[in-house]
């Protein structure tokens, strides 16, 4: 019986992965022109999950397969078990290129306040306190996500997929598994490249605050 992830499966998880992610992605845009700011909100940090994952998967199989292979099952685990945290998924969105992200946006995400944003986006409650829940607080509904909070994060998914296909058309390639750089295109995904907001939370001069900061 098979212990490890045959070439296959990361193949097919990282292509679906993306596959997934721009549909997630032009739901969420819909739901934004339909005015449903919170389930956009929602479906939009899913869209975020699912390319960093298709990004992730990506690359660790063409590490292994241009270094010294794949580790071992116990590894391999652990790190399968990463893939269903939202967290990890939200925070490896933007720590390929973390300096030319908002200093802001990063601590919002280590802090898994995105997450708990998108649980807020969906459900009505309390806040917890640990594993208690603060009888004290405010009731919470998904009507608190704002208009300005779905295009901001609808925004910034979107510009990691035209910054994608940017580099796919310069260098005729981008991602490790070749098969996915066929997935992202005008013709299908024309919503992608029609959508006419900006996050203002990626930019290269995020560089200097990041290194600022760590001096």
């Amino acid at each position: 019986m098979r212990t490890k992830l045959s070439a296959y499966k990361f193949k097919r998880i990282a292509k679906e992965s993306l596959r997934n992610s721009l549909r997630l992605h032009s739901d969420s845009i819909l739901l934004y022109v339909s005015g449903s700011f919170p389930s956009a909100f929602q479906l939009s940090v899913l869209a975020m999950e699912e390319l960093a994952k298709a990004q992730w998967v990506d690359h660790y199989y063409y590490s292994a397969v241009t270094n010294e292979g794949f580790p071992d099952a116990d590894f391999e685990q652990e790190w399968l078990s990463l893939l269903y945290f939202h967290p990890e998924k939200q925070f490896a969105f933007v720590a390929r290129n973390i300096f030319e992200y908002s200093p802001k946006l990063v601590r919002f995400i280590k802090s898994r306040k995105l997450e708990h944003k998108k649980q807020q986006a969906v459900y009505v409650g309390l806040e917890r306190v640990g594993r208690k829940v603060d009888t004290n607080s405010r009731i919470s509904t998904p009507m608190r996500i704002k208009e300005h909070d779905a295009k901001q994060i609808i925004s910034l998914v979107n510009q990691e997929f035209v910054d994608i296909y940017n580099l796919i058309t310069l260098n005729d390639m981008y991602f490790g598994i070749a098969e996915l750089d066929t997935i992202i295109n005008p013709d299908e995904h024309q919503f992608i490249f029609a959508w006419p907001h900006k996050s203002g939370l990626k930019s290269r001069r995020y560089r200097k605050q990041h290194i600022a900061k760590s001096a």
